[in-house]
């Protein structure tokens, strides 16, 4: 376990009057018990909000006490995962309540979303007696900002799924599926031995002026790669217990001059949105509109979604969808080691669904992309 991690958590537990954490396998989790190697259930894979995980009975727990203790309880067959940590139980999970009962002490214990019903039912049956406090939020503040070790993490991710994507752009070909496009991305994965996904990935295909261009979130799997038809790629890696998330999009053949340009507007948009940024100062709520200034100078400003919101992305880290959220209803100062994803689309119905999407990291006198893909490639 890091130090600075434990301690800021014990003070975030005396202030909420907390005898322990106890959290099944989550990002809250891995960032207490630092084992990044482990795989669990991402929120992603079914809602952003994890409480609404398919998981039900938890392979692995961890629970921290007010001294600063963690213990980890598993299954046997994860037993390997963590040889190195100090307090390792084994029980099988007809057994996990006997055997969290060696070492869950306290009156009152907060407990995380994932395996919620779990978690609380059996501290009830260790004592009935317990409060059991819902603390899957306790540590976000804690890890919106990043050491290290984790930007060090993120950035490698992120030039993975550059070259991921680059990959698959330099190997498309006429008649393909954006099922078959999918796999690509899955298959380079497989081939670099990456765990997993962040998420679903999508490679939406849109081709002008047909059925499938006249809603802008209206895809099909079985869509066929074709002169005119625009691909909106959004992927994201799970690579050392930290996740990717990025977007472009890229056309196949030659666009139309008011679609190329309204890319550069976007690519122009992002980029000066990450210029303006000034730690301690820029607050989380202002950067859509920093994007949509730029673009609308530019002539696209209609073009640009989610105006009525600002919606523009979020954080990321061990989990792909982190606090804080990007738009103009969360108040939230950006400071130095936050790492988020800024997500501004634009559509032009019977046209093109356009995205760019960046990591962006804010540093000690700015920001900056982690993200190297070329701005300029935009016709294949």
């Amino acid at each position: 376990m890091k130090k600075h991690r434990i301690e800021n958590t014990l003070k975030l537990m005396r202030e909420q009057g907390l005898d322990g954490l106890l959290y099944a396998s989550s990002a809250n989790f891995q960032y207490l018990a630092d084992t990044p190697d482990t795989f669990w259930q991402r929120s992603s894979m079914n809602n952003i909000a994890g409480k609404f995980s398919a998981r039900t009975t938890p392979e692995a727990v961890f629970y921290l006490n007010s001294q600063g203790e963690g213990y980890i309880c598993c299954i046997p067959s994860l037993k390997e995962k963590f040889t190195s940590f100090n307090n390792l139980y084994v029980s099988y999970l007809d057994q996990m309540e006997d055997t969290l009962s060696l070492f869950i002490k306290g009156m009152r214990i907060g407990i995380g979303f994932d395996c919620h019903e779990f978690l609380h039912d059996t501290l009830k049956a260790i004592d009935n007696n317990v409060e059991v406090v819902d603390a899957e939020e306790l540590l976000n503040d804690l890890r919106v900002i990043k050491d290290e070790d984790e930007i060090r993490v993120l950035i490698e991710n992120a030039q993975f799924t550059d070259r991921a994507v680059r990959f698959v752009c330099d190997h498309l070909k006429a008649g393909m599926t954006q099922r078959e496009i999918e796999q690509l991305l899955m298959d380079y994965g497989f081939h670099h031995n990456v765990p997993d996904f962040a998420f679903s990935p999508t490679c939406g295909l849109k081709t002008r002026h047909t059925e499938l261009a006249i809603e802008a979130l209206t895809f099909s799997r079985d869509s066929i790669l074709v002169e005119g038809t625009a691909i909106a790629f959004d992927v994201g890696y799970v690579i050392n217990g930290y996740c990717s998330d990025w977007g472009r999009t890229v056309y196949f053949g030659k666009a139309p001059e008011f679609i190329k340009n309204g890319y550069k507007a976007l690519q122009t948009g992002q980029q000066y949105m990450v210029e303006q940024i000034v730690p301690y100062k820029t607050n989380n709520s202002e950067l859509y509109d920093l994007v949509l200034k730029k673009v609308t100078e530019l002539g696209y400003g209609d073009y640009l979604r989610f105006q009525d919101t600002g919606m523009l992305g979020h954080q990321i880290g061990i989990d792909c969808h982190e606090h804080p959220m990007i738009n103009r209803s969360t108040d939230f100062i950006l400071r130095p080691g936050m790492v988020f994803c800024s997500e501004p689309k634009m559509f032009f119905q019977n046209e093109c669904y356009m995205r760019v999407e960046d990591m962006i990291l804010v540093t000690k006198t700015g920001a900056e992309f982690l993200s190297t893909f070329d701005r300029n490639l935009f016709e294949l």
